[in-house]
């Protein structure tokens, strides 16, 4: 996979893309990052990250998850001796620089995370299912609920799925 282009709506850029706008753990997506790069976390994969994640998240996403997520990008490239994009710096140190989570939080107290349902192929021939490989749901949650939670947000996403394949 390091040699070929990374494509944001084949899997495994499709996984990576889905996880991020889905709010899932840093580690999550590093161990995503590692294996649209082959093992590593290639210049290539920095560029698809940058441009198919936060670029796209910027001024939309909640920053400090991007914080987060980019601080442990960074060291995880650093540490094994890469290079870092001079953009993913950038944007980090902008984070870093211009906003203070606590105002943040204030500001947002719900957060929208975006979950997306895959659809193996041959599976458009049922009249339940939607016509495309791929069905995102925005689910509008508290900041409470990003790190871990009851099983609520898994059971309440569950019933939209259902409730859009049962139409």
């Amino acid at each position: 996979m390091a040699n070929q282009e990374l494509d944001p709506v084949a899997p495994p850029g499709l996984h990576l893309v889905s996880a991020f706008l889905a709010m899932e753990p840093a580690d999550s997506l590093i161990s995503l990052a590692r294996a649209c790069g082959g093992g590593s976390v290639t210049e290539k994969v920095q560029r698809f990250i940058w441009s198919y994640c936060i670029s796209e998240a910027s001024g939309k996403g909640y920053v400090p998850y991007v914080k987060n997520f980019l601080k442990k990008l960074i060291v995880e490239v650093e540490s094994n001796h890469g290079d870092v994009l001079d953009e993913l710096y950038e944007q980090y140190a902008y984070i870093m620089t211009s906003l203070k989570d606590d105002h943040l939080a204030e500001k947002n107290k719900r957060v929208c995370k975006y979950i997306t349902f895959l659809f193996p192929d041959g599976t458009f021939d049922l009249p339940s299912c939607p016509k495309s490989t791929k069905l995102m749901v925005p689910l509008q949650c508290s900041l409470n609920m990003l790190e871990g939670d009851t099983g609520y947000a898994s059971v309440l996403i569950l019933f939209c799925f259902l409730s859009i394949i049962s139409v």
